[in-house]
This record gives C-alpha cells, structure tokens and sequence, in this order.
C-alpha cells in the first residue's frame, strides 16, 4: 500500500513554536472559555517552561499568524483561537461526537491544477484542506464524505493560473473502501490510534484517581492527550462500510473519555483559579 503524501507533508500544528503553539488551543479546551486574557495564557505557558518572554513572543507571534485574535479591555488583552487554526480546534471538540455520514455512491472531489511556480498556494490549499477533512487520493485530486470548500479561504481568490473543479466521484462500495484506505493512509492512522489507546489506558490503570489541581496535574494531562486529541484531526468522518475492520477510533475515545475522568475535572479547576486570580 503507498504512503499518503498527506500524511507525511502536512502538519496539523502551525508553524509557530511547534510544541508550544499547539499548547494554547489545549490550555483553551480545559479552560472552557473562547477567550482567556493574556496574562493568564503566560502564566499556565509558564507552568510548562516558556519563560514570560518567550510566552510573550509565541503569543505574537501566533497572533501575526492569524492563529489568535485579540481584543483589549482597558489594560487587559484576551485572545481567542482564530481562523483556520480556530476551525480545526472546533473539529476537536466535535470529533467525538459527531455521527458517521451513510455511503451515498459518491465522494465529494476537489480537483486543482496548480503550475509549480505556484508551489506555496498548491501546498497551503492541500495543508487547509486536509485539515478540512479531505483525503488526497493522488496528485490533484482531494476527497471528502462533506462538501467543505465554504470553509477553504483560498478559493475564494485563486490565483489566475490555478484551475480548480468541484465535482463528485461516484465509485461502488469496495472501490470507495480503498480509495479511503489510501486517500486517508488509514492503515498507518490505525497504527497510530492504537498505540495512542495502549497509552492511555495504561496510564489511568496506574492512577485511577484524579490527583490535586496544581501545574504537575496541567502538565500530565497535557503529556497524556496533547497529541492523541491533536491526531483525531487526521481522522476522517468516514461510513463505518468504509472503514477497515477493527478500526480503533471508538476504542481510542473510550480511553480518552477515561483520561479526561482521571485528570480533566482537577487540570479545569487548577485553570479555572488561575483565571478567577485574573479577574480579582
């Protein structure tokens, strides 16, 4: 089976700080809010090593990004998850929740046909589409259940030269099987949730209490989930018909479930003082 070129050339984190940006969208899901003032985003970065000037400057940085928006209120600024980056922290959230589409007979299909000297749009459209949802069947040719493109900003001014089509592949069943199996490089993404459930589960076999709030408790959740809930982007919506046997998504958000029981109540209330010190 080839390797999905998706997979392996499209990061779901910004190019900012790696890591660390991809700390702030997690520090938003256990606070629970759509908007945290900065003061607070520096402190609990603090509890994970950033220095307040290097939290400062990620804060920034990720804001010229167009990953965060800002707004001041007197001395304070609040910042909120935005755009492209604030679309896919929402796919998080919804993931575990959201009901597999039935098999229609057809995919939805993006078809584009950039010049190489158009390289950067050709790979930011590929990086926000696969972040979308879409699979890439081969070269040029996009894949999804859902029609997305209203949430593809780049289409709305392409350049010149660049050719896209929006149109349907109707495939039977089994071919539609192995299209995902390869669009989506499904087999590697088992892999993959499969070690992440091993992980889990095992760490709350070794603590099936919830520890205190306190930044040690921050720090561990974030170790445990971070990158599990980050990789549930790379899973697609897909009818159960078309998924491989024994696929290990449930599985996966079973364990993730447990993790949350053990650690997500204290790490919300360690958070939660933190912003309630913010606003006294």
């Amino acid at each position: 089976m080839p390797r999905n070129v998706a997979s392996e050339s499209t990061p779901v984190t910004g190019a900012t700080g790696g890591r660390s940006s991809s700390l702030v969208p997690f520090l938003f899901g256990v606070a629970g809010r759509a908007e945290i003032p900065g003061t607070v985003l520096v402190r609990l970065l603090g509890d994970f090593g950033l220095t307040e000037a290097a939290a400062r400057a990620l804060l920034l940085r990720m804001r010229q990004e167009g990953m965060l928006a800002s707004t001041r209120r007197g001395r304070v600024v609040d910042y909120r998850l935005a755009g492209e980056y604030g679309r896919r922290f929402d796919r998080i959230r919804r993931a575990g929740q959201e009901t597999p589409p039935a098999w229609t007979g057809s995919f939805h299909a993006l078809l584009y046909q950039v010049p190489e000297s158009r390289r950067a749009f050709r790979d930011a459209l590929r990086r926000s589409a696969v972040n979308l949802g879409y699979g890439l069947l081969q070269q040029g040719v996009l894949i999804a259940v859902r029609d997305r493109t209203d949430q593809l900003d780049l289409l709305a001014e392409p350049p010149e030269d660049v050719r896209v089509f929006v149109t349907r592949l109707e495939m039977a069943e089994a071919d539609a099987a192995q299209a995902a199996r390869l669009a989506w490089d499904l087999d590697t993404l088992a892999e993959v949730y499969a070690a992440h459930t091993r992980t889990l589960r095992a760490a709350v076999h070794d603590r099936p209490t919830p520890p205190e709030p306190s930044p040690d408790t921050l720090r561990r959740y974030a170790e445990l989930l971070r990158i599990p809930m980050v990789d549930t982007l790379r899973s697609p919506q897909l009818p159960e018909s078309l998924l491989p046997p024994n696929w290990p998504m449930p599985g996966l958000w079973r364990a993730i479930a447990q993790v949350q029981q053990v650690y997500g109540g204290p790490a919300m209330a360690y958070v939660g003082h933190r912003l309630a010190e913010a606003e006294h």
